[in-house]
């Protein structure tokens, strides 16, 4: 003989099983609070910059790591498709303004959707390295755009910034790196990046 659930026992799981996986998620999401989304340190941080040979967006000359700055930099990489990129642009031109040397990476984009995007809303970068095939996108081990890294005068890697620059993470995290970099010189600045 087969025993047979009760109809109150069969509501009451139907109610307890979805709360069990809501109370679980919000546990989840709530352990999560206080992580910094933006700011990361990954398995790039402290390695060079990867090699590359990419056409310039603006001539298209070839460009290698030795035509990058000397000093510390921020490498963005940005597309003319993506919303967010739009939405970091006006900070970019503010640092640009301030005098903060930005290297573009122009990622999987067609070279006349960008220059076109960047000759309506003005050009913060001291070059654009056309990505059009992602390679070098895939060496930085990129999950969208925008990204950023700051680069040290040495070509390290010391920063890896998910998402758009702005208002919250430049003061408090980015600048105080780049910063800490450049007063150090070569051999240091870098425990100012973590």
């Amino acid at each position: 003989m087969s025993q047979v659930t009760p109809p109150a026992a069969r509501r009451l799981w139907l109610w307890l099983i979805p709360l069990a996986v809501f109370v679980g998620f919000a546990v989840f999401l709530g352990s999560r609070l206080g992580d910094d989304p933006t700011v990361k340190v990954n398995q790039q941080t402290g390695r060079p910059l990867p090699s590359f040979s990419l056409p310039d967006l603006a001539d298209g000359q070839l460009r290698t790591q030795a035509d990058l700055p000397k000093t510390p930099y921020i490498l963005n990489v940005w597309g003319s498709w993506c919303p967010s990129c739009k939405i970091e642009h006006p900070m970019l031109l503010d640092l640009a303004a301030q005098g903060v040397t930005l290297i573009g990476i122009n990622y999987k984009d067609e070279p006349a959707d960008a220059l076109a995007y960047l000759n309506t809303h003005q050009n913060p970068f001291a070059m654009n390295i056309q990505d059009i095939e992602g390679s070098l996108g895939i060496d930085l081990g990129l999950t969208g755009a925008p990204e950023s890294f700051v680069i040290d005068q040495n070509g390290q890697i010391r920063q890896h910034i998910v998402g758009v620059i702005d208002q919250t993470n430049w003061p408090q995290q980015i600048k105080p790196c780049l910063d800490a970099l450049k007063a150090a010189g070569a051999d240091g600045g870098v425990a100012a990046c973590q």
